[in-house]
C-alpha cells in the first residue's frame, strides 16, 4: 500500500515538473507594455515642446538662433524640403495649429513675433560682437602673421558664445591650413570680449597637430 502512495505521489511530482519545465518563461515586463511606455514618453516630450515646421529655402545667417530660442519658447523650430510649386507639401498645418494653440497658451497671441525679436536680437548682438573681434588691431595682425606662415589662403570662421557674466562674450576662431598633407596645423584663437566697452579684453591663441589620417 506504502509503495503505491509512493510511487502516486512521485508519478504527480514527475507531471508536475514536466508541465513546469514546459511552460514558457514569462518575465514581470511585457513588450508591449515597455513599447507603449516609450510612446508615451514620446508624446510627453512632443507635448512639452510640440513641433512648429516652416517651410524651407536658402539658409538665412539668423536660423542657428531660432534653434536655440525655441526651448526659451516651448516649442521645436523645424524647417522642411521645398519645391518651386509646392511649397507647403512636407508642412503639418494641423500640427502647426495644436503647436500655435498651446505656445498661444503659455506665451501669448502675438509668441511668434516675440519669438522672432529675441532671435533678431541675438543676432544683433553676436554679429556686434564678432566684428568688435573680426576688427581689433591685434586679432588682425595675429591673423595675419599666421596665414604668412601658411602655404594657402585661410579662411577663419568666428563664433559667438555667451559666458556667465551677461557683459563678457567669447568668440572663437578657427582655421586650419595644409589641408592636404598627412598633418596639419589646426589654429585656435579665444577672444573675449566686455559689451559694455565693446572692445577686446583678453586674447588667447594656440595651436595643435592634427593626423587626419589617423582619424
Amino acid at each position: 500500500m506504502k509503495k503505491t502512495i509512493l510511487l502516486i505521489i512521485g508519478l504527480l511530482l514527475f507531471l508536475c515538473g514536466f508541465w513546469i519545465g514546459s511552460t514558457p518563461f514569462q518575465s514581470n515586463s511585457n513588450p508591449d507594455e515597455e513599447i507603449d511606455t516609450e510612446t508615451d514618453m514620446e508624446k510627453a516630450i512632443n507635448e512639452s515642446y510640440p513641433i512648429y515646421r516652416v517651410a524651407g529655402g536658402l539658409p538665412k545667417p539668423d536660423d542657428k538662433y531660432r534653434y536655440l530660442v525655441d526651448r526659451w519658447y516651448g516649442f521645436r523650430f523645424r524647417t522642411t524640403g521645398s519645391s518651386c510649386t509646392d511649397v507647403d507639401r512636407n508642412i503639418d498645418i494641423e500640427q502647426n495649429k495644436k503647436t500655435d494653440s498651446i505656445v498661444t497658451r503659455r506665451v501669448g497671441k502675438n509668441w511668434m513675433l516675440k519669438f522672432e525679436r529675441t532671435v533678431d536680437s541675438l543676432y544683433i548682438i553676436d554679429t556686434l560682437i564678432t566684428n568688435i573681434a573680426r576688427n581689433d588691431p591685434s586679432v588682425k595682425k595675429l591673423i595675419e602673421l599666421k596665414s604668412f606662415k601658411a602655404s594657402e589662403k585661410l579662411y577663419p570662421s568666428y563664433n559667438c558664445y555667451p559666458t556667465t557674466n551677461k557683459f563678457i562674450k567669447v568668440v572663437s576662431i578657427q582655421w586650419q591650413g595644409g589641408i592636404y598633407n598627412d598633418s596639419t596645423e589646426v589654429s585656435y584663437m579665444r577672444i573675449v570680449i566686455d559689451i559694455n566697452q565693446k572692445k577686446v579684453i583678453k586674447i588667447e591663441d594656440t595651436e595643435i597637430k592634427a593626423n587626419w589620417l589617423a582619424e
